[in-house]
């Protein structure tokens, strides 16, 4: 909740046009909004995550993870990579904008999560319950990395996850692979072969009905 506070402080300062702490079944979502650039022009949505992986020291920090230090000209602290450091060069760059020029060329929008790291449970509600809030022509991720320090990258997709739990039942005790071998599954067998009919030789995901809802890519 304080970073959720800290950032929505932040934006306010920024002179947005709009900045809300939004609570959800879990941790709240920031919104905020700057529609300066007028109605003829396009909105860009920017998402974010506030929230990071736990860390102590005896994970092999040199130092307390959440006091940033600058080393080698980088700065090392847990969310500096992923995702605090990202979202905040957004929020940095709409500043700079406003700061030199009084405008942007685009209207932005942010959302800015705090479960991300434990599958965004709360985001695909909150997205469905705010649908014209969060209308946009765009949306940029703030998740992702670059190759080099003078080498930008802009990351036009990565794979999503699902969870599944399969249970396979076996034996009730070892059997004697001479005996029982052929006659009954190997469960590690089972598995195996269950994991790798996901796929097809190609790497495309061979489950039936998977790409029905699927846009096929445009030239």
């Amino acid at each position: 909740l304080r970073m959720a506070e800290w950032l929505a402080a932040h934006l306010t300062a920024l002179g947005l046009d709009k900045v809300a702490v939004m609570e959800t079944a879990g941790h709240p979502v920031v919104y905020g909004e700057w529609m300066g650039a007028g109605d003829g022009a396009p909105t860009m949505l920017v998402y974010g995550h506030y929230d990071v992986v736990p860390a102590t020291i005896e994970d092999g920090w040199d130092g307390d993870p959440f006091e940033p230090v600058e080393i080698d000209g980088r700065i090392r602290a847990r969310g500096a990579t992923d995702d605090k450091g990202q979202l905040f060069i957004h929020i940095k760059a709409l500043e700079s904008w406003l700061k030199t020029t009084g405008s942007a060329p685009v209207n932005i929008k942010f959302l800015l999560e705090g479960e991300e790291e434990t599958a965004s449970p709360n985001l695909r509600p909150f997205i469905e319950n705010h649908l014209d809030l969060l209308a946009c022509d765009v949306v940029v991720v703030s998740d992702s990395s670059m190759p080099r320090i003078d080498e930008p990258a802009i990351t036009h997709s990565l794979r999503g996850m699902t969870y599944v739990e399969i249970r396979v039942k076996g034996p009730r005790e070892d059997l004697h692979s001479g005996f029982f071998g052929g006659a009954v599954k190997n469960p590690g067998n089972a598995l195996s072969e269950i994991i790798a009919s996901f796929y097809n030789v190609d790497g495309t995901i061979a489950i039936d009905g998977f790409y029905d809802d699927v846009v096929p890519l445009s030239d």
